[in-house]
């Protein structure tokens, strides 16, 4: 007989099986974020004991960050069995649920993981809790941030918008129809048209442009790159005039419309500046054509006998010798050169009969650039002409020597090393000025110091007129403590006047001291190195002359060798030094403010130093290599020869001295000049 189910233990386990799903879905649902935390945990201990086999006897707690929460405690004396599982929150325990029982129960296994389960369960909830927690302050701090994004993007549009309308450089916003749809006070201003806008401008309609043929070659390569810049233009004014600038350009998106962003430099000083250095050119080659004309003269007579001696080559063969003789004699050298550049014949031994022309005679591992020789055989003509290479200036004539079928079969080349010519030639104009600015300087000091001196005559009688009035000036304070002089209260005016009489005597004395380092820097030099010279008085002298140029740049600090000995040698030459290396130091400081530090000191018994430090942009080695070559200058486009620190490095080598600089870029340059001391000082 088949045996009959426990209907009544099924009962009892689906009921067993119910509540603990009850129970587990229960805990789960706990996690609203409005609630107390506090009070949720509670609920969870009392959903926990609903799911418990005998919860009459059993005590559930759940400890959660060492604080305890419970609904049912009971005394721990009368617990005889604990069951406990972990809280672990990401990874990391931060409590138990524990049940205790006053009796024993002999929970089965299906009992102990219902348990653990709801320990998991509890975990979940709170990492969710807090998850959502986090989520929700995380969101916030998100809202902050879009806020205050939105706000900086606001001001920023702000800054862009009052930078754009008060912008010293002339800018606009145009659409590729020309017309102006934005445009700054600085180019209306450039172009006279008024500053508020109120003149709409198309730069088709109105014929901004100088060249009209610039607007589409302009806007394909606008299309093409989508920007141009540093574009060389002329835009016409008001009046019609011509404007030339320097422009720049970009595609940019104005409301989903590409438009064109424009900025514009106004080079018209430059333009005349290029022009007058045009100018200045033409007169310097105009003078160099002047001075070379005995140069010239002696060519041509050259020129003749080298003539003479091509017609005559087959006829004078055996004077070989007597020609060969002349030819080495020539003080220039004399090359005679194939249609290859190879020498075939040449008046130097350095040079010899084989070799290159570029190679032997000008160092040069390739030919030269715009070859002269080439221009002999391809031109059948003579050529003339100055050439700079490696820093030395040459003087070449080249001519061609023709064969009885009047076919140039080589050339003949004459070169001269004529840098120290043209130096000098430099140093001439060099001095012609000086010797001009020289005359200047002293009719200025004389109409200066004339007034002076009566100022300071005047002056003298004042303090002693004033020495004389103050006590009986005191006297009549005394008995009128009222008393008013020049509107000034009198103890204002008894401790001002005399103050203001004695810089007045300070500024004069100081103008005094100007007016004679002017008539010193104008004294006529007559080349002499025979004066005893004190330095650290020619620097005094110096630093007066050219205040007005430094003070712009570099402040000044000066630390003078109290017992340093005198040189001999000419007081107006190393004037020139001096005045050449501050200014250099001056020019040099791209700073704000700058600084310079001047020294004097004794280097041993033989001699003294003059240190002059900038801390400027300093030089790279290649420029510190040519510092001292002439024509050598990283200021040409601002004005400089290329001659002042040559010329200085002549003074000092005339005065038996030597000039070191040592320089890095960013880091400053120092200059040391070494002067020998005066026998007498040794």
């Amino acid at each position: 007989m088949k045996p009959q189910p426990d209907l009544k233990r099924i009962k009892e386990n689906l009921e067993k099986r119910n509540r603990e799903l009850a129970c587990l879905y229960s805990v789960a649902a706990e996690n609203r974020l409005d609630d107390n935390p506090e009070e949720r945990l509670k609920a969870v201990t009392e959903h926990i004991m609903k799911g418990l086999q005998l919860p009459e006897t059993a005590s559930v707690s759940i400890w959660l960050d060492e604080i305890e929460y419970t609904v049912k405690p009971i005394e721990k004396e009368s617990v005889l069995e604990t069951i406990s599982f972990d809280i672990v929150v990401e990874g990391v325990k931060r409590g138990t649920v524990e049940i205790y029982f006053q009796e024993k129960t002999g929970l089965s296994e299906e009992e102990m993981r219902f348990i653990k389960e709801i320990s998991l369960k509890v975990s979940n909830v709170i990492e969710r809790r807090e998850l959502a927690a986090e989520l929700e302050q995380y969101v916030g701090r998100l809202k902050e941030l879009v806020y205050e994004k939105t706000r900086e993007l606001e001001r920023s549009k702000k800054r862009y918008e009052d930078y754009f309308k008060d912008a010293p450089t002339p800018m606009l916003i145009s659409d590729f129809n020309g017309d102006i749809m934005k445009a700054n006070r600085a180019f209306y201003r450039l172009l006279q048209y008024p500053e508020d806008g109120s003149v709409h401008l198309n730069f088709v309609r109105d014929g901004l442009y100088e060249n009209p043929a610039i607007r589409p070659v302009l806007f394909d390569k606008l299309k093409k790159d989508g920007f141009v810049e540093s574009l060389e233009v002329s835009l016409l004014d008001r009046n019609g005039l011509p404007i030339p600038v320097i422009a720049s350009y970009i595609i940019i998106d104005v409301d989903g419309v590409p438009c064109v962003e424009s900025v514009y430099k106004d080079i018209r000083v430059r333009k005349e500046l290029e022009r007058r250095l045009i100018e200045h050119n033409e007169n310097l080659e105009r003078n160099v054509r002047q001075r070379t004309l005995d140069l010239e003269n002696q060519k041509d007579l050259l020129l003749k006998k080298n003539n003479e001696l091509v017609a005559l080559t087959e006829k004078l063969r055996l004077s070989k010798l007597r020609l060969q003789t002349l030819f080495k004699a020539i003080p220039d050298t004399v090359a005679v050169i194939d249609a290859n550049h190879n020498i075939v014949m040449a008046n130097r031994n350095s040079i010899g009969n084989k070799g290159k022309c570029y190679k032997k005679i000008f160092n040069q591992t390739k030919v030269c650039e715009d070859c002269h020789i080439s221009k002999v055989f391809n031109e059948k003509s003579s050529v003339k002409l100055e050439r700079m290479i490696d820093n030395e200036y040459y003087l070449i004539n080249a001519y061609p020597i023709y064969d009885s079928n009047n076919q140039v079969i080589g050339a003949l080349e004459f070169s001269r090393v004529i840098t120290k010519e043209k130096n000098m030639e430099q140093q001439l104009l060099q001095a012609d000025k000086l010797a001009s600015l020289g005359q200047l300087v002293s009719g200025i000091a004389h109409e200066i110091n004339n007034p002076n001196t009566f100022i300071k005559g005047n002056l003298i009688i004042i303090q002693e007129a004033l020495s004389d009035m103050l006590p009986i000036i005191d006297r009549a304070f005394e008995s009128d403590p009222s008393l008013k002089i020049a509107r000034l209260n009198y103890e204002i005016f008894r401790q001002s006047i005399p103050v203001l009489v004695d810089d007045m005597v300070q500024g004069a004395n100081r103008i005094k001291g100007i007016v004679d380092g002017l008539r010193k820097f104008a004294k006529k030099d007559e080349g002499l190195l025979n004066e005893q010279v004190n330095v650290n008085n020619i620097i005094e002298s110096c630093l007066r002359l050219v205040d007005n140029q430094i003070k712009r740049t570099s402040d000044v600090n000066v630390e003078f060798d109290p017992d340093l000995p005198e040189v001999i040698g000419n007081s107006q030459k190393l004037q020139q030094v001096v005045v050449n290396v501050l200014i250099n130091a001056s020019q040099a400081i791209d700073k704000p403010k700058g600084n310079i530090m001047v020294e004097t000191y004794r280097q041993n018994a033989e001699e003294i130093v003059v240190k002059i430090r900038d801390n400027g942009k300093g030089m790279d080695e290649k420029t510190l290599k040519q510092i001292f070559d002439p024509f050598f200058t990283s200021k040409r486009h601002h004005g400089g020869t290329g001659l002042g620190l040559s010329i200085a490095y002549g003074i000092i080598k005339e005065h038996k001295g030597r000039i070191d600089v040592e320089s890095k870029p960013g880091l400053g340059t120092t200059f040391y000049i070494h002067l020998p001391v005066s026998p007498k000082e040794a």
